[in-house]
């Protein structure tokens, strides 16, 4: 049995974010394309430590999947390294 997913209330500002700016990442300016990809969406301040900006706009940045990585998991030397 497949189970469901709790809501978190994501989607929707994701989408609103989605047709809000356009399609490129913060960081090293590559398009993004058409498609609303839920890797393309990364919290400056982490949902692990400040759940209560989990649906704020102003902490959600466009990024594509490579810079979105290394924004999360690489430190911010590779991060950097990624802008063009």
């Amino acid at each position: 049995m497949k189970r469901r997913r709790k809501k978190t209330g994501e989607k929707k500002v994701f989408l609103e974010i989605w047709d809000e700016r356009e399609h490129i990442c913060t960081n090293c300016k590559q398009h993004l394309g058409s498609q609303p990809i839920v890797n393309y969406f990364a919290h400056t301040k982490p949902k692990s430590t400040h759940p209560e900006l989990r649906l704020e706009k102003d902490n959600i940045q466009l990024m594509c999947m490579a810079c979105h990585y290394a924004y999360d998991f690489q430190g911010i030397d590779k991060f950097n390294s990624l802008t063009r």
